[in-house]
């Protein structure tokens, strides 16, 4: 089987792939101070949850954008699986063109999601990825990656604004339908809502535009944790669950033929 793992910013995905099928996921956080044997003894338990054994591993592929946690999950994967890791970088083939001023600029979690949307779509691709950091990403159907852009998520509106004021409270994410809110709290997380989603919303529309895309022939591709706070009425949607794993698992699959 094939363990892949997806390290970010707040959190770590792992997933175990037998073959095609997503057999288990779990996430942890993407904490530093924890030793590799911490940390292998944790993947340990929650594989045996899954009915997955350490000795069922065969292959490991990471993504990483936390440089200061490398050096731990490559200890882990050499220790799991008695090899070396397959570790998405310049020198991983991925199937896409990547169309940077420099290629190696480009985020390895951009990457493995921009592969996991082409693989599953002939169209122009827009990638939101909603999470704590948001990457909006664009992938034209000759499977060229043209760039992005990067935002804060919706929870960083959120601790933002209470973390520069002495009195608004803490308040919870939610989803709203009316602008106006008759309350400090309703009002907060109005604004909150309609700033993110009217954001992303701008910065979609300003890539069709810019890009002349048709929106017949664009998937706007969503995930990540914040996802379900996006709903855009004028374009085709399209959720995946998973997607940097599935990329991970692209990526394995294309430098092991």
């Amino acid at each position: 089987m094939l363990l892949a793992i997806d390290i970010e910013n707040r959190n770590t995905d792992f997933g175990v792939f037998d073959k095609d099928k997503l057999k288990a996921s779990f996430s942890l956080s993407s904490i530093k101070d924890r030793s590799a044997s911490e940390l292998s003894l944790i993947i340990k338990y929650l594989l045996l949850d899954e009915g997955i054994k350490l000795s069922d591993i065969s292959d490991i592929i990471i993504s990483s954008v936390v440089p200061e946690l490398d050096k731990t999950y490559m200890d882990i994967a050499y220790k799991i699986s008695k090899k070396k890791p397959y570790y998405v970088s310049a020198g991983l083939k991925t199937g896409i063109n990547i169309k940077y001023d420099n290629p190696k600029d480009v985020g390895s979690d951009r990457i493995i999601r921009a592969v996991g949307s082409k693989n599953r779509s002939d169209k122009n691709i827009i990638i939101v990825q909603a999470s704590t950091i948001t990457t909006i990403d664009y992938i034209n159907n000759k499977k060229e990656f043209l760039g992005g852009a990067i935002m804060p998520g919706i929870d960083l509106f959120q601790e933002a604004l209470v973390r520069e004021s002495a009195k608004l409270p803490q308040v919870e994410i939610v989803k709203v339908e009316k602008i106006l809110g008759k309350s400090t709290t309703k009002a907060m997380q109005n604004g909150i809502y309609y700033s993110y989603k009217k954001s992303v919303e701008a910065i979609i529309e300003e890539i069709i535009g810019q890009n002349k895309l048709d929106k017949e022939n664009t998937d706007i591709v969503l995930s990540g944790e914040y996802a379900d706070y996006l709903d855009f009425k004028d374009y085709k949607i399209k959720s995946i669950a998973n997607l940097g794993l599935l990329g991970l698992k692209d990526i394995y699959e294309l430098n092991t033929k």
